[in-house]
């Protein structure tokens, strides 16, 4: 009886720590400069662009950040990145990984993606 309310209450936690990421990334999504974001689970994933039109580019960028963090980790023995950050010169991609969900957030280059960072954490 004890791992099956061990196991419950793991999934309940991990179901209100969901339902707490979730509302803060609603608010995020509100900030001047967020265009939007990916959060992607094992089995679900949550996605909310400005422009839903570049979803397949978004995606994209963001699983190749994550698969070539891992791998360039992985090679140099540093362990699990806590968060990448991709800048070109207009726009920023911080990638973290938030309760085993993996995060994109898409933003404009003026937004303090530090503060994000420590925020969702």
């Amino acid at each position: 009886m004890t791992d099956t309310n061990t196991e419950t209450n793991e999934t309940e936690e991990t179901e209100n720590e969901l339902e707490e990421l979730q509302q803060k990334l609603q608010e995020l999504r509100e900030q001047e400069g967020i265009i939007g974001y990916i959060l992607r689970g094992t089995k679900t994933a949550s996605i909310d662009l400005k422009d839903p039109r570049k979803l397949i580019e978004y995606a994209v960028l963001s699983s190749t950040a994550f698969e070539e963090s891992q791998n360039m980790t992985k090679a140099l023995q540093m362990g699990e990145p806590k968060k990448i950050l991709l800048e070109s010169e207009d726009t920023k991609l911080l990638a973290m990984n938030v309760n085993n969900h993996r995060l994109s957030i898409f933003m404009e280059k003026t937004v303090n993606h530090d503060k994000l960072y420590k925020n969702l954490k």
